[in-house]
């Protein structure tokens, strides 16, 4: 990569790590993360309340807090793309050592991944689901139980009953 292109990746990363830290300042400072809930609610106590009184302050504070760690993220990104410049490692893939191509790194300049390799690590992390949902896949497969001699009125048959009064498709009624 040469120098110019270096020079103007180094300044896209100082800018991008800028803005993201003002938006971290603004959540931190008015988005109410840094005080108790009652001080951004007015409420003495939460007890006497309904709980979904606090519905949405919990609703919006939850937010708040996915947003700032998501920025953290982005942050920490950032700061090891520019130890990447320094060391003069950047623009090359840390996983397998290839050239990241000039497009990606203008679109995301944060990367250190090639393509390939960034989907590997994502289908990575989608395998690593919790044990429980082996159990609902595949979707409705406890309640759709047709076979021959199954008599119990499952979740195919109770759509088949509620077909009976129509649907929302164009076609004819069953």
């Amino acid at each position: 990569m040469e120098k110019q292109q270096l020079q103007r990746q180094k300044e896209a990363l100082a800018q991008e790590k800028k803005a993201l830290q003002e938006v971290e300042a603004r959540l931190e400072g008015t988005g109410g993360l840094g005080g108790a809930l009652r001080d951004t609610t007015g409420e003495l106590s939460a007890y006497d309340n309904h709980p979904a009184d606090l519905g949405s302050e919990m609703y919006e504070r939850s937010k708040d807090l996915g947003l700032l760690e998501t920025i953290r993220q982005q942050i920490a990104e950032i700061e090891e793309a520019q130890r990447a410049l320094q060391e003069g490692t950047y623009g090359f893939c840390r996983s397998c050592g290839r050239s990241i191509p000039e497009m990606r790194l203008l679109a995301l300049p944060r990367t250190l991944l090639c393509v390939h390799c960034q989907r590997e690590q994502e289908d990575q992390s989608l395998a690593d689901r919790p044990v429980e949902e082996e159990v609902l896949y595949p979707p409705f497969g406890r309640t759709f139980t047709d076979e021959e001699d199954s008599v119990i009125f499952d979740g195919e048959d109770a759509w088949e009953a509620a077909a009976r009064h129509g649907t929302s498709s164009l076609s004819e009624k069953p």
